[in-house]
């Protein structure tokens, strides 16, 4: 709680921005300075308003420019949607500031996001303009990436590794909603840009040193036989509740990695096929099965945004460049 802390700028302030927001003022290691929102009706607000806390005198602006120009920003969350060329080109503006950033959207794997040539030159230019980047945060980010490489790191010889989430997205941000298509006939619904599981697949293949033959992709919506409700939103029979995501790497002509993902509007038991939670399982040499649980499950933004906040610390021990989460330093 010293005049030297660390200096955050929050780009963005939807859902997951919010949370960025209140977990800065509550954790105490970083100030929020500056914050930048694409809408005119929160332009000037307090930030702490607009996070639905006390006011902490830091207005929002609409001016980019201006809040990478500003000296005492030293860390940009990037917290806006976008496909992973339009993230990268925020970043690569960040970083010839030269601020330090942490996506809550995707490049957690950047050269599956990007490509290696579009992956090299955002590297570069973090080098060029002394900035550090990273994509971090819960899933992808921690739970189906770096989770099930920690513990396919403890075999020697790797048959399987597969990790699974069961999502209920009733309190995910409109613009989740929005982007995943709730409440609209399967048919008009594109394959959602959220929770890519090839960057969690890519990344356990490098951490693991392996060379992927392929990766294979299934995204499809989730139909609801049922109406469904959560606070104001309502889902219509035999229209999009969710999505059901699953990823396979293939290595040496097999199926090693496998990435599964349920995330489904007001989930009902007497309906829905699963239930939330995750669980983690590696066969090898020695197998190793893993539940996860907790009280965060209704809400995964918090601890989304607090592994983010907790990232900045560790990224900037390390050389200026782009580096994924499983790259960072233990500890915050």
């Amino acid at each position: 709680m010293t005049a030297d802390r660390l200096g955050a700028a929050v780009f963005g302030t939807g859902k997951i921005g919010r949370a960025i927001i209140r977990g800065c003022v509550e954790g105490g290691r970083i100030r929020v300075v500056a914050g930048v929102v694409t809408s005119a009706d929160k332009d000037g607000h307090d930030l702490g308003e607009l996070a639905g806390i006390e006011p902490i005198g830091v207005a929002a602006t609409r001016d980019v420019e201006s809040m990478l120009g500003r000296p005492d920003v030293d860390v940009v969350f990037y917290c806006g949607l976008g496909d992973p060329p339009s993230v990268a080109g925020h970043l690569a503006q960040f970083a010839d500031y030269g601020k330090d950033s942490v996506t809550l959207t995707g490049l957690v794997h950047p050269v599956t996001a990007l490509g290696a040539d579009g992956a090299r030159d955002l590297h570069d230019r973090a080098v060029a303009g002394g900035a550090r980047i990273v994509g971090a945060g819960w899933n992808p980010g921690f739970l189906l990436d770096v989770l099930p490489l920690t513990w396919a790191a403890c075999c020697s010889r790797l048959d399987r590794v597969y990790a699974q989430r069961v999502a209920d997205m009733s309190a995910w941000g409109d613009g989740v909603h929005l982007e995943c298509g709730i409440g609209l006939p399967p048919e008009d619904v594109t394959p959602s840009a959220s929770n890519r599981l090839d960057e969690c697949v890519g990344l356990i293949a490098d951490g693991l040193g392996l060379t992927l033959d392929r990766v294979d992709t299934h995204d499809e919506p989730y139909v609801t036989k049922s109406r469904r409700r959560y606070e104001q939103r309502v889902v219509e029979p035999g229209t999009t509740a969710g999505f059901h995501k699953r990823c396979i790497g293939v290595v040496g002509g097999k199926p090693l990695i496998e990435l599964e993902m349920y995330a489904i509007f007001a989930i009902d038991e007497s309906e829905d096929p699963v239930s939330e939670g995750a669980r983690v399982l590696i066969d090898g040499d020695v197998t190793v099965e893993t539940e996860v649980r907790g009280n965060w499950f209704g809400d995964s933004y918090p601890i989304t945004a607090a592994k983010a906040i907790n990232a900045v610390g560790p990224l900037r021990q390390l050389a200026p460049g782009l580096y994924r989460p499983d790259q960072l330093p233990a500890g915050v």
